[in-house]
């Protein structure tokens, strides 16, 4: 077989291949209402054990538990990105900067209790600020979930 051949071969197995390929969904642009929950949910949950490790003073555990909820929290932007919603993508990435700050304080040498509540003060003030736009807690099982009519 001659190039010129091959490379004929090549063009259609590809114009025919391509269009399989293109109607093939991102499985990363299917983030539901109920995924995002999911993961505020756990964000929360290990969000509290960084706090009640802290409240023990055992920094090490905290800062491994911390990575967990910052892991949880940072995948929820792409909820607030599908729905082009800019002011609570801000507040997430003033929650993750806050997580940050907080897993570095937690890693000093010797590790400054005043700066580790301040950070974690910092972390709460921007969870509260898209708390109070977004979110609302059921009265019975205390659980968040979004306010009606918050997104589209």
């Amino acid at each position: 077989m001659d190039v010129a051949w091959k490379l004929a071969v090549a063009v259609v197995v590809v114009g025919f291949a391509y269009p399989v390929g293109a109607q093939q969904k991102n499985p990363y642009r299917n983030y539901t209402q109920e995924k995002f929950e999911e993961n505020m949910q756990a964000a929360g949950r290990n969000y509290a054990a960084v706090t009640s490790l802290v409240g023990n003073n055992d920094y090490e555990s905290a800062k491994a538990q911390l990575t967990r909820a910052r892991e949880q929290l940072a995948i929820t932007i792409t909820f607030w990105r599908d729905r082009k919603k800019d002011d609570a993508v801000a507040m997430l990435k003033s929650a993750l900067t806050g997580i940050d700050n907080l897993d570095a304080v937690l890693g000093a040498s010797p590790v400054d209790p005043a700066a580790v509540r301040a950070a974690s003060q910092k972390v709460g003030a921007a969870c509260t600020a898209c708390h109070t736009v977004y979110r609302e807690q059921d009265p019975a099982t205390k659980a968040y979930r979004l306010k009606p009519g918050s997104i589209p």
